[in-house]
C-alpha cells in the first residue's frame, strides 16, 4: 500500500458534509474521492483521512487528506488523475508522498476558518450559496471586541453541538477577526470572520458567528460572551449559523 497526502478545495453545496455515508442518504466529499481513487487504482482497498470534518453545505480551500492505496504513481499524475475523474466542484490542488505513520487529524498544529456573511439589503443571486445573508443592522466595533474574548485557552462547552464524543472541551483560540471586504464585481460587500485555533468542535465556528452577530445586535453583552467560556453548561448564546457561510482555509502542519 502506498500513502499520498491530498489537498483539496470544494463547493459544499451539493454534498452532505465530508464524512462518507450510505449510498441511499446522499453524496459526500469523502465518497467522491474515494470513488476517484478506486477508478484510478482498479480497486476497492483504498482508505481516506480528512484533517476533519465539514458539515453540509460547508466549503473548504485547503482540507488535507491522507490517501492509502495500492497503487504506486508519480503524485503529480496522481493530481491529474483524481481532478479527471472527481466533479467540477471538488477539486485536488496539491499531490505529494505521505508515510505511514502521518495522521492529518493528530498532527495538525492549527486550523484556519473563515465564514462569510452579508448585511447588505439586497443578497445577490452569485452569492446564495457562498455567502450568508444577515440583513440586520450591526455594531461592528461590538463584534471586534467579542472576537478578543475568544483568543487564548477556553473551555467550548456552550459552543458545541452534540456528536462524536470528545475527550476535552478545551481549544486554543490563536487569532480571531472580523475583517471587511469591499465589494467586486460579483459580490456586494461583506464580512469574513477568521478564527485560526488549535482545532475546533463539533459547529464550534457557527455557534461562535451565532454568539457574534447577537452581540453586534446588542443582544449579548461582552460580559456575557466572557461568561459563556466556561464549562458549566447554559444556554446558547445564538443559533448555529447556516453551513453555507463556512470555509476550511488551511491546515498547518
Amino acid at each position: 500500500m502506498f500513502h499520498y497526502c491530498l489537498t483539496v478545495s470544494y463547493v459544499g453545496t451539493r454534498y452532505l458534509g465530508w464524512q462518507i455515508q450510505p449510498e441511499s442518504y446522499g453524496k459526500t466529499i469523502q465518497g467522491e474521492i474515494n470513488l476517484a481513487l478506486q477508478k484510478i487504482s482498479k480497486s476497492t482497498n483504498i482508505k481516506t483521512l480528512g484533517s476533519g470534518r465539514t458539515d453540509t453545505g460547508v466549503h473548504a480551500m485547503g482540507q488535507v487528506v491522507k490517501a492509502t492505496i495500492p497503487l504506486e504513481i508519480n503524485p503529480r499524475n496522481l493530481l491529474k488523475a483524481m481532478n479527471s475523474h472527481l466533479p467540477e466542484d471538488i477539486r485536488v490542488l496539491e499531490a505529494s508522498l505521505s508515510s505511514d505513520e502521518f495522521i492529518p487529524t493528530v498532527h495538525a498544529k492549527s486550523k484556519e476558518y473563515h465564514y462569510r456573511f452579508s448585511t447588505n439589503e439586497i443578497h445577490p443571486p452569485f452569492a446564495e450559496h457562498l455567502i450568508t445573508h444577515y440583513p440586520y443592522d450591526i455594531d461592528l466595533e461590538a463584534m471586534k471586541a467579542a472576537c478578543q474574548i475568544f483568543i487564548g485557552e477556553h473551555d467550548f462547552t456552550n459552543f458545541f453541538v452534540e456528536g462524536t464524543p470528545v475527550s476535552s472541551f478545551v481549544r486554543e483560540i490563536f487569532e480571531c477577526e472580523i475583517i471587511e471586504v469591499p465589494a467586486n464585481e460579483l459580490f456586494p460587500s461583506y464580512y469574513v470572520f477568521r478564527v485560526v485555533g488549535s482545532g475546533f468542535l463539533k459547529q464550534m465556528v457557527r455557534l461562535m458567528v451565532g454568539a457574534i452577530w447577537r452581540v453586534g445586535r446588542g443582544r449579548v453583552t461582552l460580559e456575557e460572551l466572557q461568561n459563556s467560556l466556561s464549562p458549566m453548561k447554559q444556554e446558547k448564546l445564538g443559533a448555529v449559523a447556516p453551513g453555507h457561510g463556512l470555509y476550511l482555509m488551511r491546515v498547518n502542519y
